[in-house]
Parts: C-alpha cells; structure tokens; sequence
C-alpha cells in the first residue's frame, strides 16, 4: 500500500513539472508575439559564421532586439540578416543615420550578435552596394573589428611577402662587413685619441675660464646696467608722454614757422631777382640799340606815358 501511494506521488510530481516546463515554453515563446518590434535589415561582404537566428541585436550595447532569419542575399554574394528591434531603438535608428549594423564576437564562444553604434569618417562607406530592393528598412552595414584586423593582418603580410628578402641580406651583410674593416682600421685609434686630446684641451680651458672669473663680481655688473636700463626707460617715458615732449611740440612748431617764414623770405627774393633780371635785358637791348645807331638819343620819338607803356606791357 506505501509503496502505491510512493508511486502516485512521483508521478504526481513529474507531471507537475512536465506541466509547468511545458507552460513556461509556451509563455515565453507566446511573449514574442505580443512584443512590438519592427523588421530592419542588413547586408554583409562578410563571413558571419557564428551568427544563427535569435542572436542578440544591441544598440550601442543595449539589447534592442534579436536576429530573425540569416540567408543569402538575392545576388548571391552578400548576406542578408534580418532583425527584429524594438519600438524605442527603431525610432533612434531612423532618425540617426550615422548608425551602422556590425558583427561582434560574444566573448570567447565563438558566437557572434549584431552591434549597431555611430561610426565616423571611413566607416560610413563601407556598407557593400545593393542590386536590389531590401524587403525592409536598410542598415547599412560596417567591417566587424575582427574582420579589420584580419584586413590590418593581410596587408602586413602581403607587404613582407613583397620584400626582398635575400636582397636585404645581403645588403646588412656588406654594411657588417664595412663597419668591421671600419673598426679594424688602424686610423681608428688616432682619431679616438686625437678625440680625447680635444676632449682634454676643453676641460682646461673649462678650468681656466672658471679660475678667471672666479673672483669677478658680476652682480655690480648686473646692478649697473640694471640702473642704465631703468634710466633709459625713464628717459623714454619723459620724451614720450613727459614736459621734455612738450616741450619737443614747441620747438618743433618754432622750426615749422621759422620754416615758412623763410620761405616766404626766399619766394620774394626770387621774384625780386627775377625783376633784376628782365631790367637787365632791358638794359642791354638799350645798350645794343645805341651802340648801333647812336642817333636814338637825340632823334627818338618821345617816350609813352607811364600808363600806355604799362597797358604796352600787358
């Protein structure tokens, strides 16, 4: 009898357990379909090895939704992953974009989700070109950080695999070997020691030069043209803003009219040396005249009165 109702028991509890895990199966998958998420997609030149659907979709490291399906893209090179995002980070991502959608390794598993951050500068162009229509809203997609170190990697390699191994070698073979005759050469060691016979020369004229200027006092030196440079200034501040300046402004205006006055002086004396000059000609044409035909002085007609021989001259 113990050993009947022992066994109803464990049933009893198994199949309340069954019952429960099957509810709490159905309720979390039934709580997908109340969610309220929008569809975006992206396109990836890329291996997405890792990524299966129901990866994580984070937004700048917040979960913002999960992968809904992963398929080759309609042109048959790229790789289509679409995604469910919810309602508040959908917005955000319209209205930004400078958002793209990148592969992200989830610690050491393996696996991989999609991160969706604001990227700068060359980032922003290295979403692959589509053919085609997208089944939903676009977003553009960026090279994963593990894809650009793999990229970093090929082009180190390709640049050592570029070189000239051999040729290198036996450059740095020729340059050991020249240095090696460059140490072995006997001038070597005259040109050290002619080194240290200047290296030896300086340190006493070092201590020759200290010894002279060991007893001389620079600080009345320093006091001294400290003095001369305040003087200077002094001076300058008196000739600038000073009575010197003013007084400078008046003589400076005592020059300005003598210098005026003396060209008013030099104006008249060019005129009245310009008068001596016509009389003189005048003279002379009188001279030359009589010296002529003396007869003028006494056969002449009379001379113009002051005022016709002035209208004459006009």
């Amino acid at each position: 009898m113990a050993t009947e109702a022992r066994k109803f028991q464990v049933g009893l509890f198994v199949l309340t357990a069954v019952t429960i895990g099957v509810a709490a199966v159905i309720w979390l998958g039934a709580s997908r379909f109340f969610e309220r998420t929008d569809e975006f997609v992206s396109y990836f030149a890329e291996s997405i090895q890792g990524l299966d659907p129901g990866a994580a979709v984070k937004f700048r490291g917040v979960p913002a939704g999960r992968v809904a399906a992963v398929r080759i893209a309609p042109d048959g090179e790229l790789i289509e992953v679409r995604m469910d995002v919810d309602d508040a980070a959908a917005e955000v991502i319209r209205r930004d974009p400078s958002l793209r959608a990148a592969l992200e390794l989830s610690g050491i598993t393996g696996l991989r989700y999609i991160e969706i951050d604001r990227r700068t500068g060359q980032a922003l162009d290295q979403s692959p070109a589509l053919t085609f229509e997208p089944p939903a809203e676009l977003i553009p997609s960026a090279r994963s950080s593990f894809k650009a170190v793999q990229s970093a990697l090929g082009d180190v390699y390709d640049q050592f695999m570029a070189m000239d191994l051999p040729d290198l070698a036996n450059q740095a073979r020729n340059t050991l070997q020249a240095a090696d005759s460059l140490l072995r050469d006997q001038r070597i060691g005259t040109v050290l020691t002619n080194v240290e016979s200047v290296s030896r020369s300086a340190s006493d004229l070092t201590r020759n030069l200290e010894t002279m200027t060991r007893n001389v006092a620079l600080a009345p030196a320093v006091a001294n043209a400290t003095e001369a440079t305040a003087a200077a200034r002094d001076l300058f501040a008196n000739l600038t803003s000073g009575p010197t300046a003013h007084q400078l402004n008046d003589a400076l205006e005592q020059i300005n009219r003598l210098a005026q006055s003396a060209q008013q002086v030099v104006l008249g004396m060019q005129y009245t040396i310009e008068r001596l000059d016509r009389t003189v000609d005048n003279l002379q044409t009188l001279t030359d005249e009589v010296r002529s035909q003396p007869s003028l002085l006494l056969f002449s007609a009379p001379p113009a009165s002051g005022r016709t021989r002035r209208g004459a001259d006009r």
